[in-house]
Formats: structure tokens, sequence, C-alpha cells
């Protein structure tokens, strides 16, 4: 999907309490580097470093291996906000990472194009899908309370929109039929320093270094099955309560 697309989409959901004119205050954002008390159970540390052993360090951080939610072979979770992505990385004793993290993960310490290089070879990361028209009334049927800190799978998050009733079935069968991301790590290529998927199959939600705006904190990175990107490329046109098919994110950890 185009640039133009993505930012005609903006002002079409607002309405719906999406990307332009978030419902949501900005109180609500969770900070960075605030965590839920009450934790999920993190991974154990593997012992061959500070990072739990389903995390990579990049440089000082410790970084999800795969996109939410993070498990190998696992297809990646959508249709989170930024609030959403927040409180279920939250929820694991983790954050969001920030662009400039994700980034350096991305291109390392080359700043290349691309995680394997700096020469885009269509096909390597899962970026060569053909990209499938949706019906935005459709996704805006999405029930908010299916996208829960507590969900840990695709199969999951969508039984639980159908769960809220006709609206909510009708929105994850149409996001059923959109979908074209890969399980985490499907295409062996598209890794760096053993954190996989960060160009192509779902765009991933990061905070922004600097700050960003009121109801803009995020920062999409990496783009998705059907579009091609570089480790460099940015959106910043969605606010904090968008919500779309192909958005997913991945968490990072202090150590």
């Amino acid at each position: 999907m185009t640039t133009r697309a993505r930012l005609g989409l903006a002002a079409a959901v607002a309405a719906a309490a999406c990307g332009d004119a978030p419902a949501a205050p900005d109180a609500h954002v969770l900070d960075a580097h605030v965590l839920d008390a009450n934790v999920l159970d993190a991974a154990p540390p593997d012992g061959s470093g500070p990072c739990p052993a389903d995390m990579a360090q990049v440089g000082a951080v410790c970084m999800d291996r795969h996109e939410a939610p993070n498990i190998a072979g696992a297809a990646p979770l959508v249709m989170y906000t930024f609030v959403e992505a927040e409180a279920w990385c939250a929820a694991r004793g983790r954050r969001l990472c920030f662009d400039d993290e994700w980034l350096a993960a991305c291109a390392g310490t080359a700043g290349d194009a691309y995680p394997y290089g700096d020469a885009h070879a269509p096909g390597t990361c899962n970026d060569d899908a053909t990209w499938r028209a949706y019906n935005q009334t459709l996704l805006n049927g999405w029930p908010a309370a299916a996208s829960a800190p507590d969900v840990t799978s695709l199969a999951a998050l969508l039984a639980a929109a159908r769960a809220t009733g006709a609206a909510g079935t009708s929105a994850a069968d149409h996001v059923e039929a959109l979908y074209q991301g890969t399980g985490g790590g499907a295409r062996a290529g598209c890794v760096r320093d053993d954190v996989h998927d960060l160009v192509g199959n779902v765009e991933e939600w990061t905070r922004r270094r600097d700050g960003g705006a009121p109801q803009f904190h995020g920062n999409l990175k990496g783009r998705y099955w059907a579009e091609a990107r570089t480790c460099q490329s940015n959106v910043l046109v969605h606010g904090d309560t968008f919500r779309f098919y192909e958005i997913g994110f991945r968490c990072c950890l202090d150590p």
C-alpha cells in the first residue's frame, strides 16, 4: 500500500477513534520505562548474557527475537494500537522498543538498508506478497477488548474478537482473509544478530525517541508483507489508538 493510501486511511478512521483523532488522553499512554507490577512470567536468563532466553542483546538493550507473541514459528499478532502494544509488553515486564534501538538492530553497525545487507533481495524477508484490498468498515468493527495483554497467539486473538458478537466476527474474518504474515523466523535470511523479521512480515510499533507529539508517540518500522521498506524508513502519521490488520510489534528490556 502506498504512503498516500496510508495517509488517507488515517483520516478515514478518525471517527472510529483511530489515527489522527485518537480518543484516549495522552496520560493513558504507558511511559516507556514504567512496567506493570503484576507482570506475567518472563523467560529465565539463558546463562550466556544479561538477556532472557527469548531475547537477543542489541547494544545495551535486550530485544525480542521475534515479533509478538515472540515465539519461533508463531504468526505475529496484529490489530494492536500503540497503547495496547505497550500494555502487552508491560504485562511481561518489558516495554516497546525505541525507534533508534529498532534501527540499530535492523541496520547493524554498518547502517545497512536491510537486515541482510545494503541491497534489496525480494523474498529474503516476507515483503513480496500481493496486496489485498481491505474493507475499512469491516475493520472498524474490531473490538478493542480482544487486543488484550494476555493474548499469546493469533488464533486466540481472532477467537476473542469473534466472541464479542457479529461485528467482531466480521472483523476477525476479514483480518484472517487479509493476513499474509509468516511464522517467526520462517524466512531464514531475514535476520541480524538473531533478531528476526525486522523488515516485512508485520509492521512494528516502536516508541519515538524524540518524544513525538501528544497522541502521536509511535513510529511504525519495517513495513509489512506486501511492501518493501528499508530499516531507515519511518511512518509517523498514525496516532496512539490507530490499529490495522498488518501492524504488530515486539518488546525490549533494559538488562
